[in-house]
């Protein structure tokens, strides 16, 4: 049922949190370790101050391009591992979702629903997202399916090579155990409104795996082997073969660091995710938003730059997009959404966003995506900011 009273992601998120076994409310909403770096992906945009200018009597335009596709506002759906198991056929109904708003998506590889289920949604905007493997035959049969599929943008993330250690995880058992542990099965049968849509779907595993060897059986034996196949010493030169056998736009997700935006265009990367994954592998690095700025100065018109962590609000868009960005990906934001309502849950939240991003510009005195790039200052590093005012997004 639709949250008809909700006024924010916030709202959503709870309404997610009541509907969901805490297994996978936790899944979605934890990070790594303390969440120090998960709470300030959202916590440092509230340092980012607009610069309000008023009467300025134009038209608000919030349209813009991401992943070759020119969409209403400027963001796609990020890729999220599971989504089958917060809303049956979650994967599907997002892509559903997202171009009923206008916009692409990214398919996770580690999907409930396949790369084959997928591909009757998948359009010119919309990405799929790999994760390279220890074994390159396997690795290329991925490859080999997503392109058949007609994915033309592939989005590599390399910031997982070790999977992140989350706490509420381990506690609940989502990555310490083999099988569902007893604990588990009541929590799930304890929410009657999950688990009367989602039962049916409940042996449902990994589905772009689950024909192989050794893989197992099931969402948790699934995920835990497929994250003992990642692979752990990957390198730029693995990256740059993959970008060199890929016939489409390739974007390199999860950066932080110049050296490695650099090292990406070096490759031959049409675009990077400044990332650090949602605040989920490593705690303690950098916020999203702290990180975007000095990447954004360096190389914007080299490469596509787009910008993911921490979104919450239209107005963040509006500061990530003042800081250099080119686009955003939506995470968390989304998936409340997506357990709340299905698809429907997930177009509230992205016209939400939209509108909140619209009139944040309206309030600014900036008119479309290219205003704000153009006439954004340069900011103080959050670092530099910190403990006296925070960092300025100007419009002149």
């Amino acid at each position: 049922m639709l949250r008809r009273t909700a006024a924010s992601v916030h709202d959503y998120r709870l309404t997610a949190q009541s509907i969901l076994p805490r297994t996978l409310f936790e899944y979605v909403d934890g990070g790594a370790l303390d969440e120090s770096t998960l709470a300030r992906n959202t916590a440092d945009f509230e340092e980012i101050y607009i610069r309000q200018k008023v009467l300025r009597g134009e038209k608000v335009d919030p349209a813009g391009p991401v992943l070759g596709h020119t969409a209403p506002f400027p963001v796609a759906l990020a890729p999220i591992g599971s989504l089958g198991m917060l809303y049956p056929q979650g994967e599907i109904l997002a892509f559903q979702a997202a171009h009923a708003a206008g916009i692409g998506a990214c398919l996770s590889s580690f999907s409930v629903c396949s790369i084959e289920e997928v591909m009757p949604e998948v359009g010119d905007g919309d990405a799929f997202q790999l994760y390279v493997l220890k074994d390159p035959g396997r690795t290329e049969e991925i490859l080999a399916r997503a392109t058949a599929a007609g994915f033309r943008n592939l989005v590599i993330t390399v910031d997982t090579t070790h999977p992140g250690m989350r706490d509420r995880d381990l506690r609940n058992g989502y990555r310490s155990a083999a099988r569902p542990p007893l604990s588990m099965l009541l929590d799930c049968a304890m929410h009657p409104r999950w688990f009367a849509r989602s039962w049916r779907s409940l042996g449902r595993g990994l589905g772009n795996f689950a024909h192989w060897d050794g893989v197992g059986s099931g969402l948790i034996a699934q995920a835990a082997y497929m994250s003992r196949q990642l692979k752990t010493d990957l390198t730029w030169s693995d990256i740059e073969a993959v970008v060199k056998r890929w016939p489409g736009r390739v974007v390199v997700k999860g950066v932080t660091d110049p050296e490695d935006v650099a090292r990406a265009i070096g490759i031959g990367a049409d675009g990077v995710v400044v990332s650090n994954h949602g605040g989920r592998q490593l705690d303690g690095v950098m916020s999203s938003i702290a990180a975007l700025p000095v990447i954004a100065s360096r190389y914007s018109g080299e490469v596509e730059i787009l910008f993911d962590s921490g979104i919450r609000r239209g107005s963040h868009l509006l500061k990530a997009l003042a800081l250099g960005a080119d686009g955003c990906l939506l995470g968390r934001s989304y998936a409340y959404g997506l357990a709340s309502a299905g698809a429907d849950g997930v177009i509230a939240v992205l016209e939400m966003l939209r509108k909140e991003l619209t009139m944040s510009m309206a309030l600014a005195g900036v008119t479309s995506v290219e205003d704000i790039k153009k006439r954004h200052m340069a900011c103080v590093s959050l670092r530099e900011a910190r403990p006296n005012v925070s960092a300025l997004v100007g419009f002149s």
